[in-house]
């Protein structure tokens, strides 16, 4: 899945960085702790959320999330743009809940890779 059709999937709207949406997404974290992100042992990963400040592009800049999915209709702060742009992490606002969310996310892949595979969540969380 390239970071485009998880824009679509998710019928998202692209704040900064429309030149990386051509990048794979390997895999996907949901969490609004930082902590559960920061434990999360994947790279290259879309990172959905319902935090808008800085701390949360910096927490994927840490961690090599390829995005930022900002959800709940959430809007970032300006910060959180700037830190974005200036990182080059595309940043998405959408407005399904996190459930929502990766229902859609696994719908599309198990139609797409003739079923989703789960990841072991090795924090316990």
């Amino acid at each position: 899945m390239k970071i485009a059709d998880l824009v679509t999937v998710l019928e998202g709207e692209v704040v900064c960085c429309e030149e990386k949406l051509g990048h794979e997404v390997g895999d996907f974290a949901a969490s609004d702790l930082l902590s559960d992100i920061l434990a999360f042992e994947k790279e290259n990963y879309a990172l959905l959320t319902g935090l808008t400040n800085s701390q949360i592009v910096r927490t994927a800049e840490i961690t090599n999330a390829c995005c930022v999915v900002i959800l709940r209709n959430k809007q970032p702060q300006p910060s959180a743009v700037l830190l974005a742009r200036s990182s080059g992490i595309p940043l998405i606002l959408c407005r399904a809940s996190m459930f929502d969310a990766c229902c859609r996310l696994s719908r599309f892949l198990e139609k797409s890779d003739g079923g989703a595979k789960g990841t072991p969540n090795p924090a316990g969380t």
